[in-house]
C-alpha cells in the first residue's frame, strides 16, 4: 500500500513551490516597480525645489539691482532685459515672459548658483504709484493705506532652471522704493 501512495503524491510537491515560486517573484516585481516609482517622485521633487531657489535668487538679485540703482534712467534698455513702462498706458500687458531668450546675454543674470543654467531676471520700471495706473499696487500689506510719498514701483520676473533643462520655475514680485 506504501508504494501506491507514494505514486499519487509526487507532483503535488512541484506544484506548491512553483505557485510559491511564482508568488515570491510577483512581490519581487512589484516592490522594484514602487521603488523606481519612488525614485522618480523623489527626483522630481528635488528638481521643483532647485527650480523655485534658482528663481528666487533671480529675484533677490533683481532686488539688488534696484535698490542699487541711483537713477531710474538704468531701466532704459530693454537688450538687458531693463525695461520703462510707458505711463499712461493700460494696455501695456508686458513682455511675453514664456517667449523670450532667456539663454542669452540679453537678460541680466543672476549670482552664482550650483544649477544647470544660472538664474536670469528682467525688471520692468512702472513709473511713480501716482502717475501710472499700472503702479498702482500696494507695496505695504494687504489693507493698509498707502502713504502720500512718491514710490517708484518695479516688477521682477525671475526663471529658475533645474538640472534636466526641461523645466522651468517663473517667480515674479513688485519692489517699492523712494524715488531716487
Amino acid at each position: 500500500m506504501m508504494i501506491s501512495n507514494r505514486k499519487q503524491q509526487q507532483g503535488v510537491a512541484l506544484v506548491v513551490s512553483l505557485i510559491i515560486l511564482v508568488s515570491l517573484t510577483m512581490l519581487g516585481l512589484t516592490s522594484i516597480q514602487r521603488t523606481t516609482t519612488d525614485l522618480a517622485m523623489a527626483g522630481n521633487q528635488r528638481e521643483t525645489g532647485l527650480m523655485f531657489q534658482a528663481a528666487e535668487v533671480g529675484l533677490s538679485s533683481a532686488e539688488t539691482f534696484i535698490g542699487n540703482s541711483t537713477t531710474n534712467a538704468d531701466f532704459n534698455n530693454a537688450g538687458l532685459g531693463l525695461i520703462t513702462v510707458p505711463d499712461n498706458n493700460p494696455a501695456y500687458n508686458g513682455p511675453d515672459y514664456f517667449r523670450p531668450n532667456w539663454n542669452t546675454s540679453s537678460q541680466q543674470t543672476a549670482t552664482a548658483l550650483d544649477a544647470w543654467e544660472q538664474p536670469r531676471y528682467m525688471i520692468e520700471y512702472l513709473g511713480d504709484r501716482s502717475q501710472n495706473p499700472l503702479a498702482g499696487v500696494n507695496i505695504g500689506s494687504y489693507g493698509t493705506i498707502q502713504s502720500g510719498d512718491i514710490v517708484s514701483i518695479y516688477r521682477s520676473t525671475a526663471r529658475g532652471v533645474g538640472l534636466t533643462v526641461n523645466s522651468f520655475r517663473y517667480v515674479q514680485s513688485y519692489f517699492g522704493k523712494d524715488k531716487p
